[in-house]
């Protein structure tokens, strides 16, 4: 997927209200993260999401909503393709070949910037999760109980601010089942005082399943499966972008809900390769 063929399919993003939330993966996410410390006081940060296609109604202690002009021709209620019964199970990463096309870079300097990045991984998450996962829909997936239920369609979009990273949440369907699905873009270089940072993940043993490798194209990747009890189940991959100093994490998980919430399947939606493929696919379409 080229930088043409993209901004092509972004256009402009769906109008959208602000909605800061607080996913917490207290038992699958082991993120050591470091700022500039420019006094003695330790400063709280202070978080601004900037939410794209569904808006979840709940929030944090700390939400507030700003409203955006329009920005997307896709509507908010668009829909993936119908579930499939039965989908085969995608192959990890197989060869591949580097195009001379130089994809975008991650834009974290200005608020159009950002926000070109924001619909940029929205994109290559939606074309990726249909291209290997076929048959997957989008789907509200409530967080805290009593919230006004939005729109299906598209994954919640948001920009965190401090430290700047592009996340992402929604339930999935596919084959009759449901459940969660977690996106983070954020700095992984951790030689920048001036910005927060996440390394990837560290395989020290905490789960069950972690190993180090690296794309066909040369990316180092951290795949793993956490399972906490409960009968919790947790897939993640991290991805390092070609330029070292940012990276993606995707995660699909066997719940369907906010932190606590109790398994709704004996595995995630997306198979351990599938959500392998659809990370690699993204990370790729970046030069950094």
């Amino acid at each position: 997927m080229n930088q043409e063929t993209l901004d092509r399919m972004i256009g402009v993003a769906p109008p959208s209200t602000v909605d800061i939330e607080r996913v917490i993966h207290r038992t699958r996410k082991r993120r050591r993260t470091r700022r500039a410390v420019t006094t003695g006081t330790t400063a709280a940060a202070a978080v601004v999401a900037v939410v794209l296609g569904v808006n979840l109604g709940g929030g944090g202690p700390h939400t507030r909503q700003v409203t955006l002009p329009p920005t997307a021709t896709l509507p908010p209620t668009a829909t993936l393709p119908p579930t499939a019964a039965a989908e085969p199970e995608a192959s990890p990463p197989g060869p591949a070949v580097e195009t001379a096309t130089a994809g975008p870079a991650v834009e974290t300097g200005t608020a159009a910037g950002r926000q070109r990045t924001l619909n940029r991984v929205r994109v290559a998450l939606e074309a990726a999760t249909a291209e290997h996962a076929a048959g997957t829909r989008w789907v509200y997936m409530p967080d805290v109980p009593g919230e006004k239920r939005t729109p299906d369609g598209h994954p919640v979009m948001s920009i965190n601010r401090d430290p700047i990273a592009f996340e992402g949440r929604s339930g999935i369907v596919r084959g009759g089942r449901k459940g969660g699905f977690y996106l983070s873009l954020r700095a992984a270089g951790c030689d920048d005082a001036a910005r927060g940072c996440s390394p990837l993940y560290d395989c020290d043993g905490g789960v069950p399943e972690c190993e180090t490798t690296r794309t066909a194209a040369g990316l180092e990747m951290v795949r793993w499966v956490d399972k906490p009890g409960r009968g919790w189940v947790f897939y993640g991959v991290d991805v390092r972008l070609r330029d070292g100093k940012n990276a993606l994490r995707l995660q699909a998980v066997n719940t369907f809900g906010g932190d606590g919430t109790l398994p709704v399947a004996p595995a995630p939606v997306l198979t351990r390769a599938q959500l392998d493929v659809i990370a690699t696919t993204i990370a790729e379409t970046f030069t950094g």
